[in-house]
C-alpha cells in the first residue's frame, strides 16, 4: 500500500474512532452472556444503565424480524425470553443498526440495505461455523460488520471515486479488485483496519480483510474468515449473484466440506428470505438493487405492511412535523389458539387478510406477531368511528367455518392531541386501552 493512501486511510478511521458494536455496553452485556457464572439480574442491570442502548435494544428484539407471540415489554422479559445467547447476538446488530445510521458516507438510501445484508450474512456464517467447528461469536461479529469498509472509503477517497466504482461492479471479487487497482486498497481491508484499531491483528481483522479472499488470489487464512466467506456468496447467490467458483472452493477446502454445505445454510438461515432476495435479480443496476433491497428491510414480507422499525420511523416523523391524529393498536383475539387449531400457513392468511383491512383505514404497520399498528390522521369520534369499522369489517371477512373459528381484533386508540407528541407515551395510551378492550370481552375499542 503507498504511504499516501496508507495515511489517507488512518487518518479517516481515526476520524471515526471507536466502534459502539466493539465497545461500551455491547461488549459488556457480550462478555457477561458468555459468563456461566454470571445472573441474568447482572446482566439487566448493566443494560437498563444505558437508557439508549436499552430502548433500542428492544425495539430492535420485538422487531419483524424476531417477532414472537409476545412482544418484550421489559428488558428483563427479553432476556427471559429469547435467551442469553440469543440476546448478545439481538445487541450486536441492534448496535450495528444504529451505527450504520448515524456513520456518515454512504448516503442514507442504502444503509437499510447494509444492514440486511450484513444480518443475513451473520446468520449464514453463524450456521456454517455451526456445521464445521468455527467461533460463532467471531464469525457472527465478523459478518456483521464485513462490509463496514463501504462506509469508510467514501470518506477516505471521495463518494465520486467509490460510486463510480461502484456504478461497473456493485459487489463481489470485481469491485474489491477495481478498488485494488484505483484507490490503492479495498473495502475489506478499511473495514478490517476500522474494526481493528488497536492494531492487534487477530481473527476478527483476517474474517473481515479477507472476505472477499486475500492477494493475488482467493485465499481463507482461518476456518472463520471461510465461514465469512461462503456465507457472503450464499446471500449473494440468493440475491442472483454469480458465485466466485475459486473462492468457494478454497474456503471449502479450508473448512473440509462439500458444496452441499451451501444448501444447507441457505435452507436453515433464510427459509423466509429466498423468495424475495432471488427476486432482486430481476432488478437492472445498482440502483434497483438498492431500491429492492430498501423495500426488503422495512416491508414486513407476510403482510406487505411496514415493518416495526419502518412505522415508527414514519410515525415519529408525523408527530415530529407537527401532525395531529391517532394511534390504534390493533390485536387479533385468541391468535395462538385460532394457530394451534388450523395450523401456521392458515394463521398467516388470517393475518395477511387483516393487514388488507387495515391499510385501507390508515398507515398501518405490523408491530410484531398479531399486533399491529395504525396512524390515523383525524381527531377523536372519527378515530373511534374507524376502529369501530376495523372491527366490524374484520368480522364480515372472517366469519369462521368448519375449520377455522370465527376471527375478531380488538383495538386501543390514543389521541396525539391527549397524550402529546411523544410516540412512546402514544403507544402506552394505546397498549393500556388494548388491555381494556380485552377485559371486557374483546372484539370491541376502547380509547386511551
Amino acid at each position: 500500500m503507498k504511504p499516501d493512501v496508507r495515511d489517507r486511510l488512518a487518518r479517516t478511521i481515526e476520524d471515526i474512532g471507536p466502534l459502539p458494536v466493539l465497545s461500551g455496553t455491547v461488549a459488556h452485556v457480550r462478555a457477561l452472556a458468555a459468563d456461566p457464572d454470571a445472573t441474568t439480574p447482572h446482566l439487566v442491570a448493566v443494560i437498563d444503565d444505558d437508557e439508549s442502548f436499552s430502548a433500542n435494544l428492544l425495539r430492535y428484539a420485538n422487531s419483524a424480524a424476531y417477532a414472537r407471540p409476545l412482544r418484550a415489554r421489559t428488558i428483563h422479559q427479553a432476556v427471559t425470553m429469547v435467551g442469553r445467547e440469543a440476546l448478545a447476538r439481538i445487541a450486536t446488530e441492534s448496535a450495528t443498526y444504529s451505527l450504520l445510521e448515524q456513520m456518515p458516507g454512504a448516503g442514507g438510501r442504502s444503509r437499510g440495505a447494509m444492514h440486511l445484508h450484513a444480518v443475513s450474512v451473520a446468520s449464514c456464517a453463524v450456521e456454517v461455523a455451526q456445521r464445521t467447528g468455527a467461533s460463532t461469536e467471531v464469525v457472527h461479529l465478523g459478518g456483521l460488520l464485513h462490509d463496514i469498509g463501504k462506509l469508510v472509503m467514501p470518506l477516505a477517497f471521495g463518494e465520486e471515486a467509490v460510486d463510480e466504482i461502484a456504478r461497473r461492479h456493485a459487489a463481489g471479487g470485481r469491485r474489491v479488485t477495481l478498488e485494488r487497482d484505483q484507490l490503492g486498497v479495498d473495502h475489506a481491508y478499511a473495514g478490517a483496519r476500522l474494526v481493528d484499531q488497536e492494531g492487534a491483528r487477530g481473527e476478527l481483522f483476517q474474517t473481515i480483510s479477507f472476505h472477499h479472499g486475500g492477494l493475488p488470489g482467493p485465499e481463507a487464512p482461518t476456518r472463520e474468515a471461510a465461514c465469512v466467506q461462503l456465507a457472503n456468496v450464499v446471500v449473494g447467490m440468493l440475491a442472483g449473484e454469480e458465485a466466485d467458483q475459486e473462492l468457494v472452493h478454497v474456503a471449502l477446502d479450508a473448512l473440509d466440506a462439500t458444496p452441499e454445505l451451501l444448501d444447507e445454510v441457505a435452507e436453515a438461515a433464510l427459509p423466509k428470505q429466498r423468495s424475495g432476495l432471488s427476486a432482486i435479480a430481476a432488478g437492472d443496476g445498482l440502483a434497483a438493487r438498492i431500491a429492492s433491497l430498501e423495500r426488503l428491510a422495512s416491508t414486513d414480507e407476510l403482510t406487505g405492511l411496514a415493518n416495526r422499525r419502518e412505522w415508527l420511523a414514519r410515525t415519529r416523523s408525523r408527530l415530529a412535523g407537527g401532525e395531529n391524529g391517532a394511534v390504534l393498536v390493533c390485536d387479533v383475539d385468541r391468535f395462538k389458539q385460532i394457530n394451534d387449531k388450523v395450523g401456521h400457513l392458515t394463521a398467516d392468511l388470517v393475518l395477511t387478510e387483516i393487514a388488507r383491512v387495515l391499510r385501507r383505514h390508515g398507515d398501518a404497520g405490523r408491530l410484531g406477531g398479531d399486533e399491529f399498528a395504525i396512524w390515523i390522521d383525524c381527531g377523536g369520534a372519527a378515530a373511534h368511528t374507524a376502529a369501530t369499522a376495523i372491527v366490524e369489517e374484520v368480522g364480515v371477512r372472517l366469519p369462521g367455518d368448519g375449520e377455522l373459528p370465527a376471527v375478531t381484533v380488538s383495538i386501543g386508540a390514543a389521541l396525539s392531541a391527549d397524550h402529546g407528541r411523544e410516540l412512546t407515551h402514544l403507544l402506552e395510551a394505546a397498549d393500556s386501552a388494548l388491555y381494556d378492550a380485552k377485559e371486557a370481552g374483546r372484539g370491541r375499542v376502547a380509547m386511551g
